[in-house]
């Protein structure tokens, strides 16, 4: 089953796609790789905003390339802990029926030849690329993920871009569901928001109506990809209990309810971000969630409705967050929630998207107005 909405395929859209990775070859060497958001073209479409500059990363001597990379192993238990990858790349390669554990921020990583191997990679800087792999379970934390010749894969996913896949089949997707103490803070290390998830975004460079190259993992699958008792060693049953760093959105999955809630955060909200999905993670469905920077005309056709002239001005070239979820009387439980709780005292950064308005500006918000790249 695919996402119900369309990409697009005209060759301005190919090219935006395309120019997601322009860095992604087939050189292995330990190199410097370009920072999320740093990329000079523009789209009319849309934008992300920039992650705030990061302090300079001390230029290590002496790296050993062997110590980046597992490669032709076979029925083994590979693990990196925190501070062993320390934001390098790091590569896996012809590895057979092994577990594989990367817990530790990675500035990219390239996966090649690997087979019936469960692997967990991330929180990744930039980029994924995942090659001639068949028969793998992936358990990922990155900006952008691609895959090319890869066949019945599962993948359990976090993206803050559109996943591409090119020349592969039976691939299955579901929103990442993997935990440990270090995470969140791995993630805010590699500029990853934990809730600016595309997982559900597949853009397939040689789609076929007839038979689909992917689908939708069923969710309770993905939190059981990995061999846990593989790294029980550095991964404890109560960190996987905690809760979770990266909310479970449903995304292009059926919604249990037609009923739902657009909530918007105004830049600068972070922390209300946080406390809302708390929330409604326990008492609501979370359908989707996103981080961008509209532009000028945007920000006026998604504020329309309000009676606050200088609402888009004010949002203007910095980030917003937006929230769809759904439930029962979710619009009165929302509200409820944003008035009678902790939460009121940060109501004049959030904005609820009246209901009538909700269908026409989630769809622009979601699916339609793409990140600038």
């Amino acid at each position: 089953m695919e996402c119900s909405f369309k990409l697009g395929t005209c060759v301005a859209d190919f090219k935006q796609h395309l120019s997601v990775l322009p860095y992604l070859t087939a050189d292995y060497s330990l190199r410097q790789v370009p920072k999320m958001g740093g990329c000079d073209s523009k789209s009319s479409k849309g934008s992300t905003a920039k992650p705030k500059a990061k302090p300079s990363k001390v230029k290590k001597k002496n790296l050993n390339p062997a110590d980046y990379v597992f490669s032709k192993q076979t029925d083994a238990v590979l693990i990196r802990k925190e501070g062993s990858i320390d934001g390098e790349q790091f590569n896996l390669e012809e590895c057979k029926n092994c577990d594989i554990f990367l817990l530790d921020t990675i500035a990219t990583s390239f996966v090649d030849d690997c087979h019936n191997c469960r692997v967990f990679i991330g929180p990744v800087e930039t980029s994924v690329f995942i090659r001639n792999c068949t028969n793998c379970s992936f358990v990922i934390a990155c900006q952008q993920y691609r895959c090319r010749d890869c066949q019945d894969c599962k993948l359990s996913l976090y993206c803050g871009t559109e996943p591409i896949i090119e020349s592969s089949q039976n691939m299955q997707f579901a929103c990442f569901d993997f935990n440990y103490f270090s995470l969140r803070g791995q993630m805010a290390r590699a500029g990853l928001k934990p809730w600016n998830n595309k997982w559900w975004m597949v853009y397939d460079f040689n789609k076929n109506e007839d038979k689909p190259n992917w689908g939708l993992l069923n969710q309770d699958e993905a939190s059981s990809l990995l061999r846990l008792e593989a790294c029980a060693a550095v991964v404890t049953p109560e960190e996987l209990e905690n809760e979770r760093v990266v909310p479970i959105t449903l995304g292009s999955r059926p919604w249990p309810t037609k009923e739902t809630c657009f909530v918007v955060f105004l830049p600068d909200s972070e922390t209300l971000v946080e406390a809302f999905l708390s929330k409604a993670t326990a008492k609501w469905a979370i359908c989707r969630a996103r981080s961008m920077v509209l532009q000028e005309e945007q920000l006026k056709t998604f504020f329309a409705w309000a009676k606050e002239p200088k609402l888009a001005s004010k949002c203007k070239g910095q980030e917003m967050t937006g929230i769809q979820v759904c439930g029962q009387d979710v619009q009165q439980q929302v509200q409820d929630a944003l008035t009678l709780t902790g939460m009121a005292t940060g109501t004049k950064n959030i904005r609820i998207i009246p209901e009538k308005e909700t269908e026409a500006l989630a769809k622009s918000f979601f699916e339609t107005w793409k990140d600038e790249v």
